[in-house]
């Protein structure tokens, strides 16, 4: 897990206040610092959100072991290096997901797409990101 991101901010008497934040918020500044002018000027440069909200992913591991769950995340992996993965544990159960879909239909075909390889799968509801970047 990674630490959140320290924002130091000064106001006028010299106090400084430290803010502590995701990363992702550091990492979205520096990019948009670096290409103000670019992103006002530039028509063809889409600017956008990243933010979590209501969606769907593919689940295709349930139950006690960690290994096992470790395994099936690699196997993925390897196997669609560009979909994003995701190992959560509620005790006593360790779940690894799949992908960030807005809506089931997508989602759905997808779980058709790897029901051959991995087996059991599941669409299930869950609180996923939703990049709103046009050219990341």
């Amino acid at each position: 897990m990674s630490l959140p991101a320290q924002i130091k901010v000064y106001e006028q008497d010299q106090q400084s206040v430290v803010i502590h934040a995701d990363p992702k918020l550091e990492i979205l500044t520096a990019y948009l610092k670096s290409k103000p002018r670019a992103i006002a000027t530039n028509p063809q440069i889409k600017s956008g959100v990243i933010r979590s909200g209501k969606g769907f992913r593919v689940q295709i591991y349930n139950g006690n072991e960690r290994e096992e769950a470790n395994r099936l995340k690699v196997d993925f992996v390897k196997k669609f290096p560009n979909i994003k993965t995701y190992l959560t544990y509620i005790q006593p159960q360790y779940r690894v997901k799949i992908g960030d879909y807005t809506n089931r239909a997508d989602a759905q075909k997808f779980a058709n797409q790897i029901s051959k390889e991995f087996s059991p799968v599941i669409v299930v509801p869950d609180i996923i990101e939703i990049n709103t970047f046009k050219n990341d």
